[in-house]
């Protein structure tokens, strides 16, 4: 994980930051990486860019963690938070 998107996690609610690290660490696992970016401060939204790989292993990944993803935008699930 970069430091930018590292910068990017921070700024979520503590749940969410790790949730969307995990993310993070699956996809670049499966060679795709994404950026990060316009994380909702203390929140569970953050925006991202697809830099490499497939858009279908964001995809894939962000369904098992429980994250909705609607096109660029990914949401935590915080239902029990």
């Amino acid at each position: 994980m970069n430091e930018h998107n590292r910068n990017e996690t921070a700024k979520l609610a503590r749940g969410a930051k790790w949730v969307i690290r995990q993310l993070l660490l699956e996809v670049e696992a499966r060679e795709t990486e994404i950026e990060l970016h316009d994380a909702v401060p203390n929140g569970y939204v953050v925006f991202y860019r697809l830099l490499s790989g497939e858009d279908e292993v964001v995809t894939e990944y962000a369904r098992k963690l429980n994250i909705l993803k609607q096109h660029d935008r990914l949401e935590v699930g915080h239902g029990n938070n």
